[in-house]
C-alpha cells in the first residue's frame, strides 16, 4: 500500500477557495495542475474529490477554520491534543480504535492544567462519536490518500523541477538534518585502551543544513544536543560563532525547533524576495510548518517520497564534504595529541566540535560542490560544468598518520570514519515510525511547551570547562598577532586589517565597559 500523502490544511482550504471562485467548475485534472503550480506537489483525483466534499466545509471560514471544528466540544483544549495525536498515528500508517481515543483522552486530562484537578469525565460512547465527526476522524481512516493511487516519484519531481524553474537559483534553497558522532575516533577501541571500563562513546550531535543552490547564501547551522547548556559552552555564546545551539532528549529535529528554525528562516530571507525552499517530508517539518506558515513571498515544497538519497541536493554530496572536513580538523586535533602523549577524546569538547563543524560549512565546503550538488539532484537543470572533489586532498596521509601515533591496531576504513554508517542508520532510525507511546509523550510535551533538554550533560560525555579570558587578555592576543603578520611577507593585508577591526570593536567594548564600571561606582 502506498503511504499516505500529506496536504496541510491551510492548502487545502486555498484548493477549496480557489475552485469555488471558478465559473464554470473546475475539473479535478484542473485541480490538480492548480496545486501543483501553486505549491510544487502532485495530488491525486482522490484528494481533490475528498478537498472539495462537504466533509471540509468548515475549511471555507478563513478566520475562524479551526475554532468551527472544536466549537461545540466542551473541552477544546483537550481534544486539540488528542487530534494532534490521530494525525501522528496516522502519518505513521497507524490505526487508532474508539477506546484507544477514549483511554488517551483520560491520560491527556490528568496532564493538563485547565482539567487535571477536576474529575474526570467518563469520555462516553456518545462523546467519542461527537469528536470523531468533529475532526472528521473516520473520514480520514477510510478516505484518505493510502487508498488512492499515488504518482510516481519521477512524475512529482518533474512537478517540483518546473516549479523550480520560476524562481531564479540564488532563490531555491534546501534543507536538511544529518547526525554526527562529533568525537568518534578511528577506532572504537581506542576508548578502552585509554580508559579501561569506558561506555561506547555515543557524544553526538544533529545538525541543521541549509543552503540555496548558487552557494551564494549558506545559513548559519543549527546544532542540537541533549543538554541545555553543556559545560564547554557555558559562557560561550554560539550564535557569535555564527551557528545556534538548541537541545531536546533525542537530540534531534522536533516540532518546537522545526517551528523555531521556520522563523528563523522568514526573517533571514525578509519580505522582498520570492524563494523556493525544498525539504524531505519528515513528520517534524509537517507539524513545524502548521505552527510556522510561510508568508507569501516564501513558498515551501516536499521533495517526493522516499527519495531523498536521489533527490535532496544536500545528500548529493555536501553532507559527505562537510562530514570529511570535519573529520579533518578532528584528525589533526588527535595528532597533536598524540604527540604530546594525551588522549584526544579526553582533551576534545563540544566548543572545539561546534568550531570545527562552523569552519566546515562556512569555509572549507567549496561553492563548487555545492553548486554541482544541486544540479546532480535535478532540482536545477542548469548543466554541471565545473567537477571538484570531496573530501580536502591530504585526508588519506593525515589519516595513516594518526593511526601510526596512536599506535591503533585496529582502525577502521577511512572511508567508514568520514562517512560512518551508524549516523546514516541514526537518521533512518529517528525518522522512523515511532510507537504511538512515543507519539503520544511528544503531542504532550509540544502542547505544554515541556522543556525536554537535559540539564547536565550525559555521563559519558567528558566535556572540559576552558578556561574564562578578559577581554584585556584578548586585546593584547590580538596586538600580539598583529606584530607577528606585520613581519610576514607571506600574509595578505586585507587579513592584518581585519585583525585590526577586531581590536578595535574590543577596545570600544572595554572602554565602554570602564565607563559603566565609573559611572556604576558613583551611584553607590
Amino acid at each position: 500500500m502506498p503511504p499516505k500523502q500529506q496536504i496541510l490544511l491551510e492548502r487545502r482550504r486555498a484548493l477549496r477557495a480557489w475552485a469555488h471562485s471558478q465559473h464554470p467548475r473546475p475539473t479535478q485534472k484542473a485541480c490538480i495542475e492548480w496545486f501543483s503550480n501553486q505549491y510544487g506537489q502532485r495530488i491525486s483525483q482522490s484528494t481533490v474529490s475528498e478537498s472539495l466534499s462537504s466533509h471540509f466545509d468548515s475549511l471555507d471560514s478563513a478566520d475562524n477554520h479551526h475554532r468551527a471544528r472544536v466549537r461545540t466540544g466542551q473541552w477544546p483544549e483537550l481534544e486539540k491534543v488528542l487530534f494532534d495525536w490521530q494525525l501522528r498515528v496516522e502519518e505513521k500508517g497507524g490505526i487508532t480504535s474508539g477506546e484507544l481515543l477514549r483511554e488517551k483522552a483520560r491520560r491527556i486530562w490528568h496532564e493538563l492544567p485547565n482539567y487535571s484537578n477536576k474529575p474526570c469525565p467518563e469520555f462516553s460512547v456518545g462523546w467519542l462519536q461527537k469528536f470523531q465527526k468533529r475532526y472528521k476522524i473516520q473520514r480520514y481512516i477510510q478516505h484518505g490518500e493510502a487508498g488512492s493511487v499515488s504518482q510516481t516519484i519521477e512524475e512529482e519531481m518533474k512537478g517540483l523541477r518546473t516549479l523550480a524553474g520560476e524562481f531564479q537559483e540564488d532563490d531555491i534553497y534546501n534543507m536538511d538534518e544529518t547526525g554526527l558522532y562529533w568525537r568518534m575516533t578511528p577506532s572504537r577501541g581506542l576508548a578502552t585502551q585509554s580508559r579501561p571500563g569506558l561506555k561506547k562513546d555515543k557524544s553526538r550531535v544533529s545538525l541543521v543544513l541549509c543552503v540555496n543552490s548558487t552557494a551564494t547564501d549558506r545559513l548559519p547551522i543549527w546544532i542540537i544536543g541533549k543538554a541545555k547548556t553543556p559545560r564547554a559552552l557555558r559562557g560561550v555564546n554560539v550564535s557569535t560563532m555564527g551557528g545556534e545551539w538548541r537541545a531536546n532528549k533525542k537530540a534531534w529535529m522536533n516540532t518546537a525547533v522545526m517551528s523555531e528554525w521556520l522563523q528563523a528562516f522568514y526573517s533571514h530571507i525578509g519580505t522582498t524576495r520570492q524563494v523556493l525552499l525544498t525539504m524531505d517530508n519528515f513528520s517534524a517539518h509537517y507539524t513545524g510548518l502548521e505552527l510556522a506558515p510561510p508568508p507569501p513571498n516564501i513558498r515551501i515544497c516536499w521533495l517526493p517520497p522516499n527519495s531523498t538519497s536521489r533527490f535532496q541536493p544536500l545528500d548529493q554530496g555536501v553532507i559527505q564534504s562537510f562530514k570529511s572536513h570535519y573529520r579533518r580538523q578532528w584528525l589533526s586535533f588527535m595528532l597533536d595529541c598524540f604527540s604530546q602523549d594525551q588522549d584526544p577524546r579526553s582533551q576534545v569538547n563540544i566548543r572545539l566540535a561546534i568550531r570545527w563543524i562552523l569552519r566546515s560549512w562556512n569555509l572549507h565546503i567549496s561553492s563548487t560542490t555545492i553548486y554541482n550538488c544541486f544540479r546532480k539532484s535535478t532540482l536545477v537543470t542548469t548543466p554541471i560544468t565545473l567537477p571538484t572533489p570531496l573530501n580536502p586532498p591530504d585526508i588519506a596521509s593525515l589519516y595513516e598518520r594518526v593511526t601510526r601515533a596512536g599506535d591503533i591496531q585496529d582502525a577502521m576504513a577511512i572511508s567508514n570514519f568520514l562517512n560512518p554508517i551508524d549516523e546514516v542508520e541514526l537518521e533512518e532510525e529517528e525518522e522512523k515510525e515511532l510507537d504511538q507511546e512515543d507519539l503520544f509523550q511528544d503531542v504532550l510535551s509540544d502542547h505544554l511547551g515541556l522543556e525536554q533538554a537535559q540539564e547536565e550533560d550525559d555521563d559519558d560525555d567528558i566535556l572540559l570547562e576552558g578556561p574564562i579570558h578578559s577581554i584585556q587578555a584578548a586585546r593584547k592576543a590580538l596586538q600580539l598577532l598583529v606584530e607577528f603578520t606585520e613581519s610576514r611577507d607571506d600574509v595578505q593585508t586585507i587579513h592584518i586589517r581585519a585583525i585590526e577591526r577586531l581590536e578595535q570593536e574590543l577596545e570600544a567594548i572595554d572602554l565602554n565597559s570602564r565607563t559603566q564600571s565609573t559611572l556604576d561606582s558613583w551611584l553607590i
